[in-house]
């Protein structure tokens, strides 16, 4: 086996074996898939990686004297990315999103510099026919050779793209149908969005229900207040046509269908009162209804990973954001983000901030958890 040579001057060789789990042994063990060698530098490692500080710089472990280490169960084509990444030589970017999902796996597993990888994530995405992906999400008749956008929600958020963690989860909130769930594309449960950030995309998502339902329902109230003898005959024909495009009633629609199949609908709703209906109730329904449309379309942009973020506060410190988060203007609602959005967006993601008292509690559970 030729060893692969990512430091010329390395000092270390890296023994990565990769496992098929798929496949199992008469030990119902799982089978080496490949094995490759890399020539790496021990510094560069160690500088990159709290894991490999531990492991190769202090008298622990054995390892710090040995001239190979070898690592199991990772994926050879991610590795080599990533010690390409450190080291500062070419990168290789010909690889599936499968692949991706193994790097963010060593990622975590080494704890290494996530910084120092979403550069390449980067690059990776703008390379990807993501347009194409979206597209066939939408059709019937799914390409089993694209993948699932939703597959890039957990690293969109792990390598911090904020472009791109933006547009999925608007398109969830938007696409999905009932309750939003992540998907993954390897066998790591570990892999996936804080809790908080997925209860915050579903609110979104049953925000979006409540603003169509308001503005569809300005119609009903005015109708039911009315004194003429033609309201409830309008009212009927108003909630007539709009169960006839299968829009309402929304809650009961909105189990089985998704609010942008819902928006698609509304474009096709039209209803005229009767003639001999008094002026009041012969109103533009259809404009009215277009309206609820348009404001619902529009309303949400999708989770911001700069407002997610509680060390980049919109006003002096988080805990003014907290009593501000509803009276900030256009400007303060974007200041310090690298997307474009609306209010809606900034406090759906304020709301899935994680707070510093959250991290102690979980730091503390782990100490008590180890002794």
């Amino acid at each position: 086996m030729a060893t692969i040579v990512i430091a010329e001057d390395g000092d270390l060789t890296i023994e990565v074996i990769e496992w098929d789990h798929s496949i199992r042994d008469e030990n119902n063990k799982a089978v080496v898939r490949k094995t490759q060698n890399f020539q790496v530098s021990r510094g560069t490692l160690a500088e990159s990686s709290e894991y490999f500080t531990i492991l190769l710089r202090t008298t622990n472990f054995k390892e710090a004297h040995k001239p190979a280490v070898k690592l199991e169960d990772d994926s050879v084509a991610s590795m080599e990315i990533w010690f390409q990444i450190v080291h500062g030589v070419k990168v290789t970017y010909d690889v599936g999103l499968g692949e991706v999902w193994h790097l963010a796996a060593a990622g975590k597993k080494y704890r290494m510099n996530m910084t120092e990888l979403s550069p390449w994530f980067a690059t990776w995405y703008d390379r990807q026919d993501i347009d194409k992906w979206y597209h066939n999400a939408l059709q019937e008749n799914l390409l089993s050779t694209l993948p699932d956008p939703r597959l890039l929600l957990y690293p969109c958020y792990t390598f911090d793209h904020a472009k791109g963690f933006l547009r999925i989860t608007r398109f969830c909130a938007y696409r999905d149908v009932g309750h939003i769930q992540e998907v993954r594309a390897t066998r790591h449960y570990d892999l996936h969005l804080p809790p908080r950030v997925m209860q915050q995309l579903n609110a979104a998502r049953g925000r979006l229900r409540t603003i169509v339902h308001r503005d569809l329902y300005v119609a009903n109230e005015e109708l039911l207040k009315a004194s003429c003898k033609c309201k409830a005959e309008t009212l009927f024909g108003y909630e007539k046509r709009l169960t006839d495009i299968e829009v309402w009633p929304i809650e009961k629609v909105f189990q089985k269908s998704s609010m942008a199949t819902t928006i698609d609908r509304l474009a096709k709703f039209s209803y005229e009162p009767h003639s001999s209906a008094c002026r009041d109730c012969r109103k533009d329904y259809k404009a009215l209804v277009q309206v609820a449309r348009e404001k619902t379309k529009r309303y949400f942009d999708g989770l911001c990973l700069d407002c997610l973020d509680a060390s980049k506060p919109k006003t002096s410190n988080t805990d003014t954001d907290y009593w501000s988060h509803d009276d900030l203007d256009e400007d303060a609602i974007i200041y310090g983000c690298r997307v474009v959005h609306r209010q809606p967006t900034w406090y759906f993601s304020y709301m899935g901030r994680r707070e510093p008292r959250d991290e102690f509690l979980r730091n503390r559970r782990s100490t008590r958890n180890s002794h």
